[in-house]
């Protein structure tokens, strides 16, 4: 496996949630055993190259790799929640994201102070919802923002939010980057 049969095996949506808009669709990586495997391989690369203690991946498909890649790495994983996802005290961040505002919470408990983060989500586009979680990683949990990587299968860096992230001290990392 390779970046351009990866990139062969990621199908485009056309038109799709709204017209004009091309969604690259992970599914079809999950449909190949292989080429998952493969992803899940180079993030845990990447939590090593950064020294990461712990992972922390968005609702729902950064669950995919975001847990894969705490199995393979030994890390502990926290999930990041849509509203009302998370018993108990939680710690919550609104914010915009391609089609609509909504927002994400963490455990307030949950053991981060401390830790070097490698936030794992599928996608990046605008930054929104890795953003949000990087707010109440820094507020909350108060870590630096140079101890957090967000690693990502794919970055759409035409839609700005890995520049985002870099102007708040965050490093990134992605297997695939795509430009338009």
């Amino acid at each position: 496996m390779d970046n351009d049969t990866l990139r062969k095996i990621i199908r485009t949506v056309p038109d799709w949630p709204k017209p004009g808009v091309n969604f690259f669709d992970i599914c079809s990586i999950v449909e190949h055993p292989g080429a998952f495997a493969w992803t899940v391989n180079r993030l845990a690369v990447a939590c090593a190259g950064h020294d990461s203690t712990a992972i922390v991946s968005p609702d729902a498909r950064g669950f995919l790799w975001g847990s894969a890649t705490a199995f393979a790495t030994r890390l502990p994983l926290h999930l990041a929640r849509k509203p009302g996802k998370l018993p108990g005290d939680v710690v919550t961040q609104s914010y915009d994201y391609e089609y609509s505002t909504t927002s994400i919470s963490l455990q307030a408990h949950s053991p981060l102070k401390g830790k070097r983060v490698i936030l794992i989500d599928d996608v990046l586009a605008t930054g929104g919802t890795a953003i949000a979680i990087v707010d109440l990683l820094t507020g909350h949990f108060g870590i630096d923002p140079e101890a957090i990587q967000l690693g990502a299968v794919i970055n759409l860096k035409f839609l700005g939010g890995e520049a985002h992230l870099k102007a708040r001290g965050v490093s990134v990392f992605s297997l695939l980057d795509y430009h338009e």
